[in-house]
């Protein structure tokens, strides 16, 4: 696993996407707090609300467009448009001008064309990559943003009640070096003619004169909807960090204790949500690379469902345990089974996807990771009629469900790979 190795697009965006965003992460979580202060909690969730519709909407769009006329015109338009956006955002909350509500329409723009990129750029690393180098790409891309999302969430701490006219002005810079290195580096990797044998994948040729048909017609692809439903319950399980167990840690631990015996350290609910956060990015940063060089030889379905089963195991024991210990322990497991199953995914992902349709598949499951975050948040209103042991238990049966899917669809894998393998030798 080199990065040397890779395409030199693949070089060009990983490089670009660690960039992009480490800005973004010193802007975006604060946005919240940022906007209620100024417009109030209501005001402030309708617009999370059109943000995030906004996202969705780009993402259909730009996944359509990118396989009709190529990943970069959408990826420069995009990128440009984005760029436009938050200088006009530093503009209008400069030390010398506060427009708020502009600032919330400049936002819903902004979020529509980030949207709009995203299946681009996602297809665009599956043009450039191959069957045999895209685990390799997509460990290098999962350290890399996880690596920028700490970096810059740390900035942004420091920095963005004070400064973020500055950070403002600092997503616009790096949003500009992202375009400029895009227009002059980095080559169209969108192959229009579609072979005879990708003409009769899942979306028949006839859906795609019709953008909405066309994306009606991607869940017909039953191996892809499955996977899909199997990711969407994997994202609500890993959303959960944020939303009911920090509660329940909000809850069962309202004041500070001790965190380890013999050792003077003293946490409540929130600092413990707080350390199980840091304990998840500083493993993730620290081992991504360790872990995949380690488990290298070892079969991907093995280490595809061992690491879902560590993933799951630790989620669940999150949900119910208090002691500090136990859960430092099972986000450890938690993690690890992360750092396990996510490249397989990723590559089982990009090797599904039809040559023609990959942003309109790229767009769907994008669709359906943010459904699977919605899904997360409709547990906290369920906590607040059920009890622990039953959300305990929804958490196992959502784990063995993803299990169960992924290894039946990575047995049906081997299968096809033992059936091709052997005609081949008879032929």
């Amino acid at each position: 696993m080199n990065f040397f190795t890779f395409s030199r697009t693949i070089q060009i965006r990983l490089v670009l996407q660690f960039i992009t965003t480490t800005a973004n992460a010193a802007v975006t979580p604060y946005l919240v707090v940022f906007f209620s202060s100024m417009l109030g909690t209501m005001i402030t969730g309708f617009m999370f609300l059109s943000v995030m519709a906004a996202n969705i909407a780009g993402s259909f769009t730009g996944g359509y467009i990118a396989d009709k006329k190529g990943r970069k015109p959408v990826i420069v338009c995009s990128e440009a448009i984005v760029l436009g956006g938050f200088l006009f955002v530093a503009a209008v909350n400069s030390p010398w001008l506060s427009l708020p509500y502009f600032t919330f329409v400049l936002f819903v723009v902004i979020h529509f064309f980030l949207g709009s990129a995203t299946p681009a750029y996602q297809a665009m690393i599956i043009d450039e990559s191959t069957p045999e180098n895209r685990k390799a790409v997509y460990t290098f891309s999962y350290w890399l943003q996880n690596l920028a999302i700490s970096i810059g969430g740390i900035t942004g701490a420091f920095l963005f009640m004070d400064h973020y006219f500055l950070l403002f002005l600092g997503v616009a810079a790096a949003t500009m070096t992202s375009l400029v290195m895009t227009i002059f580096f980095i080559k169209e990797s969108f192959q229009s003619e579609a072979t005879s044998e990708s003409k009769k994948a899942t979306v028949p040729q006839k859906s795609l004169g019709n953008g909405v048909r066309t994306y009606f017609s991607v869940l017909r692809h039953k191996t892809f909807a499955v996977f899909t439903l199997a990711n969407l319950l994997i994202v609500a399980t890993e959303e959960q960090l944020t939303n009911y167990i920090g509660l329940r840690l909000a809850d069962d631990i309202p004041e500070a204790r001790q965190l380890v015996p013999l050792l003077p350290f003293q946490a409540d609910g929130i600092n413990l949500l707080g350390i199980l956060k840091a304990e998840n990015t500083i493993l993730v940063v620290c081992l991504t690379v360790v872990v995949s060089y380690l488990l290298r030889r070892l079969n991907d379905r093995f280490v595809l469902l061992g690491g879902l089963v560590l993933y799951f195991l630790g989620y669940t024991v999150l949900s119910f345990h208090d002691s500090a210990i136990v859960l430092i322990a099972a986000m450890f497991f938690a993690t690890l089974g992360e750092l396990l199953h996510i490249p397989v995914k990723q590559t089982m992902l990009a090797n599904m996807v039809p040559d023609h349709a990959r942003s309109t598949y790229m767009a769907v499951f994008g669709l359906m990771t943010i459904l699977g975050a919605v899904i997360a948040g409709l547990f906290i209103f369920l906590s607040s009629f059920l009890s622990t042991s039953v959300l305990t238990v929804a958490f196992l049966l959502m784990g063995t469900v993803t299990i169960v899917i992924f290894s039946r669809l990575t047995g049906r894998n081997a299968s096809e790979k033992t059936r091709s393998a052997a005609s081949q030798i008879s032929s």
